[in-house]
């Protein structure tokens, strides 16, 4: 592994186990035995170490438009992946808007993929819906199913922090049940079985 991926992969453990506001760079230095100076060779800040990971944690999370799943089965499996990025970087999913306020580089990158995220959403609802799995009442429908899908996948990990739940990889496994109920409402007859 390059000093470059253990420096990123030890940042990303100890936000998970702690919080990016208690890791400083001298505390991935220190885990790493490495000096500040070593690690300050490859990223500047912690601020650009948790933009590489939210790279990561992107292109970890994203299909392209013609990989979406066309089917609910399809739909579960990718959950599933979905389940694993976010339990892998779920500070992320924890510290949302505080990193946010302190870096408007990565506000501005998470807008940016968020909006592509939401298309892509979109267009997952349109393809089981094409396929008969699911009905929408009306175009306004179909956008407030695409946006409570969209704020789960976004928030149901501080939700539950805020709930006094702390999450294992097993709890964060509710998000599934969570969007397939949410889902419930819309899908077909044959589906509901």
């Amino acid at each position: 592994m390059s000093r470059k991926l253990e420096i990123l992969e030890t940042a990303r453990r100890l936000f998970n186990e702690s919080n990016t506001q208690a890791v400083t760079t001298n505390h991935i230095a220190k885990e790493m035995s490495i000096s500040p100076g070593n690690l300050h060779y490859h990223y500047s800040n912690r601020e650009e170490i948790i933009r590489v990971l939210y790279q990561q944690l992107s292109s970890d999370a994203s299909l392209k438009i013609d990989e979406l799943p066309k089917d609910i089965a399809t739909l579960n499996e990718h959950h599933k992946l979905l389940i694993k990025v976010q339990w892998r970087y779920r500070f992320f999913f924890r510290e949302l808007l505080f990193l946010f306020s302190r870096d408007e580089k990565l506000r501005v990158m998470y807008v940016e993929d968020n909006i592509a995220h939401r298309v892509r959403i979109k267009k997952v609802m349109q393809n089981l819906v094409e396929h008969g799995e699911m009905q929408v009442a009306n175009d306004n429908a179909l956008e407030h199913l695409v946006d409570t899908l969209l704020m789960a996948w976004q928030f149901y990990t501080s939700y539950m922090y805020t709930l006094g739940v702390c999450l294992d990889e097993k709890g964060i496994e509710e998000f599934i049940t969570y969007t397939n109920q949410s889902m419930q409402l819309c899908r077909t007859d044959k589906e509901n079985t």
